[in-house]
């Protein structure tokens, strides 16, 4: 990848203090994802930091701050912010294979979890929210905290789903609705075949995007 990205470290919060022997011990313990993103510094505090697969884009103007996955084919547009900086647990955020995080977007707070060919479009904020394979936050969407954006849904432009709400898979929430009780999220139609089509060209694209732009990168990731 190119040395321009701004990939940032951030402290890794357990309970109690621990030396360098016990830190290591500790990161030694644990699952390779978290060893993955971990690492001791000079003064011994453990501290996470954003990795990405070869095969994955992320543009330099973008900000990735703390323990993540980025996993191949996925694509992370200018300007996008992935922050990790209030998590208390030490697994990772792993945006899955395929995934894009566009121009703006904004992904925050505890773990999140992005699954595989997820889109997250233009200025789409997902906070504190799970959202689940080939699920879609169209331009502007925001999925809040403790929401669970069921498999292939679709938000469409403007649109919010509120906290702790889960929804179902393949539903649909249409511009600018604002779902804030599970009834409301429960009564949502299916995603319509025209607004599917939509995702999948838009993967289609994003397939280009990260091919095109990994062979214009000047070492080649």
């Amino acid at each position: 990848m190119s040395k321009t990205l701004d990939l940032r470290p951030f402290p890794l919060f357990l309970p109690g203090p621990l030396d360098r022997p016990a830190a290591q011990a500790w990161l030694d313990g644990q699952p390779e994802a978290i060893r993955r993103v971990t690492y001791i510094d000079e003064s011994g505090s453990l501290m996470q930091k954003p990795v990405i697969d070869a095969g994955a884009f992320v543009d330099p103007s973008a900000l990735l701050i703390g323990g993540m996955i980025v996993s191949p084919g996925c694509y992370i547009g200018p300007k996008a912010v992935i922050r990790l900086d209030e998590n208390d647990v030490p697994e990772p955020l792993i945006i899955g294979r395929e995934s894009n995080v566009q121009d703006f977007a904004l992904i925050h707070s505890h773990t999140t979890s992005i699954g595989k060919r997820v889109i997250v479009a233009h200025q789409a904020v997902v906070h504190g929210a799970t959202v689940e394979d080939e699920a879609a936050l169209y331009i502007q969407a925001v999925a809040d905290g403790g929401t669970t954006i069921g498999r292939g849904s679709f938000l469409d432009q403007g649109s919010y789903v509120g906290k702790s709400i889960r929804l179902a898979p393949r539903r649909y929430v249409a511009p600018g609705v604002k779902v804030l009780t599970q009834g409301q999220a429960d009564e949502l139609p299916p995603v319509p075949d025209t607004i599917e089509r939509i995702r999948l060209h838009v993967l289609e694209l994003n397939a280009l995007h990260v091919e095109r732009h990994l062979a214009c990168a000047p070492d080649g990731g």
